[in-house]
């Protein structure tokens, strides 16, 4: 029981972070050059696997349709991928190491550990996803996510200092949240305007 936030969800970041009361939020930014971020939504889930679909439902009907969306591992689920395709939305979602190189340089784990061959991929949804992020044209789409997204959640910690919701309450949160966004959007679009190159 939280008695500041009941409306936050318990997270960690990952294996190695402690739990904290928060919130998961999201922004679906223009990968096309312009970095503006079309849609935003707050999440209780410590998860982003269920976020693909309602962060393209948050993108609003008047910005046009969605020919992509690109994600990070993190939102990988077979049937949420199938749904957005379904829908006719391209979709680029990374299911691992799509380069097969799983080794890393600094690996402290014990050899029990390091030595684990990684779990392999059977759903046949996942495959075909892989395999098209293994073709060029498709590591070519995939490489504009970490061009876009990550950039714009950067500026966000260390240029605008955002890096934690002050309000209480998941309809507040949506609002700071909205807020934040905007006044992203704001900064970029005047930076578009002062340096147009």
């Amino acid at each position: 029981t939280n008695l500041t936030d009941g409306d936050s969800g318990l997270m960690r970041k990952s294996k190695r972070e402690s739990y904290t009361q928060s919130y998961n939020a999201q922004a679906a930014v223009d990968a096309d050059g312009s970095q503006l971020i079309l849609g935003n939504h707050v999440s209780r889930s410590a998860s982003d696997a269920n976020e693909l679909e309602p962060a393209l439902e948050s993108i609003p009907d008047e910005m046009g349709d969605v020919q992509r969306a690109l994600a990070d591992s993190g939102y990988v689920n077979a049937e949420a991928i199938e749904r957005v395709e379904d829908a006719g939305i391209g979709v680029y979602v990374s299911v691992g190491r799509e380069d097969g190189n799983y080794e890393r340089n600094y690996d402290y784990r014990p050899d029990s550990v390091r030595n684990k061959p990684p779990k392999k991929l059977t759903d046949e949804r996942l495959l075909a996803m892989q395999a098209k992020l293994a073709t060029e044209e498709g590591r070519k789409i995939y490489r504009k996510r970490q061009e876009t997204v990550e950039p714009v959640f950067g500026i966000i910690k260390s240029v605008m200092g955002f890096r934690q919701f002050l309000l209480r309450g998941h309809e507040k949160v949506k609002i700071e949240w909205s807020l934040v966004c905007l006044a992203y959007n704001v900064k970029r679009l005047w930076k578009a305007q002062t340096n147009p190159a």
